[in-house]
């Protein structure tokens, strides 16, 4: 969904830069970013069943990213495009559709503002759609961040602006914090998705696998021609509660694969109202370069 990646957005954008604003002890951080253009090629797919077979998601993405440094890895340029296929089934409409797309570019930038404190800006639009549908398939994340490393217990504040595609409200207040005590473990409080990390193994400055836990607010949309060929809103909402393990490797990339329970699930097309769907369970995995 579009608000896991946020996932990619508010965590890990917090997590590199305090990797690279500092080292706690002696240890030194893997690094985030390969000494090349090709940054990242993963690719991640899911599946959800409910517990009143009220419906049923699968899923299946694609990413490429790039990375230029504007003049040194301190001040990074980062790209991406992804591709995504979801088929999502309502029994109770009649709603069942495997052609419903997703096409993003992505565009971030860190800039160092000093020492301690980064600006950080990501823009993310996007096609949402069946390849038919002209309205409601335009979709806009966007994001900018002052991300400042405090000066006491090992906190870092970020704030600023954020606009999602999952909410109706334009753009929203965005503030999270940080607390890493030690390099094994991690807080990050934050909306729409909150975590804790702790980190199981390291081998030397190779690899790492991390454990989290987090509790956060999901979903998506699309607009999708019926067979009427009027074209609608389909929007899919939920809470999760995930937890992943994940291995991480020097230069970026890496694999997770997660387990989480959606509740407070909804589905809404225009015109039909909004349906109560049961929890359900989803198991997912990503592998990237």
């Amino acid at each position: 969904a579009d608000t896991n990646k946020i996932s990619t957005n508010f965590a890990e954008i917090t997590a590199k830069t305090n990797n690279e604003l500092s080292v706690l002890g002696e240890e030194q951080p893997l690094r985030r970013f390969k000494r090349q253009a090709l940054q990242r090629l993963a690719i991640s797919a899911g599946y959800l069943t409910d517990n009143r077979f009220s419906s049923r998601h699968l899923w299946f993405e694609t990413e490429i990213g790039t990375g230029i440094p504007l003049g040194s890895f301190e001040n990074i340029l980062a790209t991406s495009f992804s591709f995504r296929n979801d088929a999502l089934e309502v029994p109770t409409l009649g709603f069942e559709r495997n052609d419903l797309y997703q096409i993003s570019a992505t565009l971030f930038l860190k800039k160092p503002l000093s020492n301690q404190s980064n600006l950080l800006i990501n823009i993310r639009p996007s096609y949402m759609g069946d390849f038919q549908a002209s309205d409601h398939t335009f979709g806009m994340f966007g994001m900018a961040l002052i991300s400042k490393k405090l000066e006491f217990h090992d906190l870092t504040l970020s704030y600023g602006i954020v606009h999602l595609n999952q909410v109706d409200i334009g753009i929203l207040p965005a503030v999270g914090l940080r607390w890493e005590p030690k390099p094994e473990i991690n807080v990050d409080l934050r909306f729409p998705e909150s975590r804790i990390s702790w980190r199981l193994t390291k081998e030397h400055n190779l690899s790492e696998h991390w454990l989290h836990a987090s509790l956060g607010f999901g979903g998506n949309r699309w607009g999708v021609r019926d067979a009427g060929r009027t074209d609608s809103k389909v929007r899919l909402k939920y809470w999760a509660a995930t937890l992943t393990l994940e291995r991480i490797v020097d230069g970026g990339g890496g694999s997770w694969i997660h387990l989480s329970y959606q509740f407070a699930r909804r589905f809404e097309k225009d015109g039909e109202g909004e349906l109560e769907l049961g929890n359900g369970v989803q198991i997912a995995a990503e592998f990237a370069y």
